[in-house]
């Protein structure tokens, strides 16, 4: 693989010690040429490194990409085997490395991964004091809510959590949910991975079957930021999309500059010296 820069981890939130993250950057890239999607660069980051940087800002305590790309300790870099098997199957991968009652899982491919995480960690009430959640329909994303109650985690006839669900996953405009976008209970993936792999094996594995089972809160994505990248269309989108922020952040950035300058010109008896 040629040698790409990688970025280093931002500063942000401290980390939670109940959530892991695991990113899957194992996919081939098909519609794209073949290409590896996790260092595609969007808005001059690599997509690799915007998930790692929306992981680290949730607070999680360990991060593990699955997957043929570039990263920076302290995230670590695993591959399934054979390769190319899925991320019903590079979840498989990962999981036993992962040890956090809850889990972060995430695409390599969602350019506005940052915004995804803000939504799933406001939606089940993460934070520096991590807490098992319980909520019923559908997920408060609008700040207006209060945080899930804690709860404490007991196995229903079933095998689910008395006490609240298994986890929370963004749903997109069209009522989908995007199952690579969502913070899952750690002891709920695992059984689900068990069971819908008990015949067949993880590999090639839907991971819409894996996790459907699940009793998971929606949390809806009202601004399209699940939008992911599978096309050349898709990625000239998000491109643009990305020169479009940047041209918005400057221009607010002139203004407060301007309102700066004005502000300035107050004299210490408060009045406006003129030019």
């Amino acid at each position: 693989m040629e040698a790409r820069a990688v970025a280093p981890l931002p500063r942000g939130r401290r980390p939670i010690p109940g959530l892991d993250a695991v990113i899957l950057a194992g996919g081939r890239g098909s519609r794209l040429g073949g290409v590896s999607k996790g260092d595609l660069e969007v808005g001059g980051r690599r997509l690799i490194d915007v998930a790692l940087g929306a992981a680290h800002d949730a607070g999680a305590s360990r991060t593990i990409v699955v997957g043929a790309v570039d990263v920076q300790a302290p995230a670590e870099l695993i591959r399934e085997e054979p390769p190319f098997g899925g991320p019903a199957a590079g979840l498989a991968a990962a999981l036993p490395s992962v040890s956090a009652p809850w889990l972060l899982l995430l695409a390599c491919d969602l350019p506005r991964a940052p915004a995804l995480v803000e939504l799933l960690i406001e939606a089940s009430g993460r934070g520096p004091e991590a807490s098992d959640g319980a909520t019923d329909g559908e997920a408060d994303t609008d700040g207006e809510g209060s945080p899930p109650a804690p709860a404490e985690e007991a196995a229903s006839a079933h095998g689910a959590p008395v006490g609240g669900p298994d986890g929370f996953v963004v749903v997109d405009r069209d009522g989908r949910p995007q199952w690579l976008a969502g913070i899952y209970r750690t002891t709920a993936l695992k059984r689900a991975l068990e069971h819908a792999a008990a015949a067949s094996g993880a590999h090639a594995l839907a991971l819409r079957h894996v996790l459907e089972p699940l009793a998971l809160t929606r949390v809806p994505d009202r601004r399209g930021a699940s939008a992911d990248i599978d096309t050349p269309e898709q990625l000239a989108a998000a491109r643009a999309d990305a020169v479009d922020a940047d041209s918005t952040a400057d221009s607010v950035d002139g203004a407060a500059e301007r309102a700066g300058a004005t502000q300035q010109t107050i004299t210490a008896h408060g009045r406006t010296q003129r030019p």
